[in-house]
């Protein structure tokens, strides 16, 4: 929870809404945790410090339409990586670790909802080889629709 606490502070510091409010709460995660689905990554070396996390999967957000093919994407959220450890390349490396979980499913497509105001958010996606499917109206601060291609083996 530190670790998106963090990015909550942070992403206010930069004027960013996004996840504005209250501090997350451990009911909120607990589930992912029990399924699986919500994922650390840590330092290598002892001790062993989360660095960042994120939450993979198989259940489309609302915003996803029935003709998005719905079933063909692994679904991405609440990536965020401890501000220590920025600019170190690791979210490109949880993108990369959740795409090759993608096509170890079998699925088509690593897929996000992002903060529809976040520009720089945005072009980082885009860096690490996403495309914008679309900005879906009604979901709030999320709804800019992101998808990647997955290689499958």
């Amino acid at each position: 929870m530190a670790i998106l606490d963090g990015a909550v502070s942070w992403l206010g510091s930069q004027g960013l809404d996004q996840w504005a409010g209250s501090p997350w709460r451990a009911d909120e995660l607990r589930p992912g945790l029990a399924t699986g689905a919500l994922r650390v990554a840590e330092t290598a070396d002892p001790p062993r410090v989360p660095v960042a996390t994120m939450t993979l999967g198989e259940e489309a957000a609302p915003c996803w339409r029935p003709a998005d093919d719905r079933s063909a994407a692994l679904y991405l959220s609440h990536l965020a990586v401890d501000r220590a450890f920025a600019g170190l390349g690791v979210g490109a490396w949880l993108l990369d670790e959740a795409a090759a979980e993608a096509a170890r499913r079998g699925k088509r497509w690593l897929r996000l909802d992002a903060w529809k105001s976040n520009a720089r958010l945005h072009a980082y996606y885009r860096r690490q080889g996403f495309r914008l499917v679309r900005i879906a109206d009604g979901a709030g601060g999320s709804g800019a629709l992101f998808e990647r291609a997955v290689s499958l083996r």
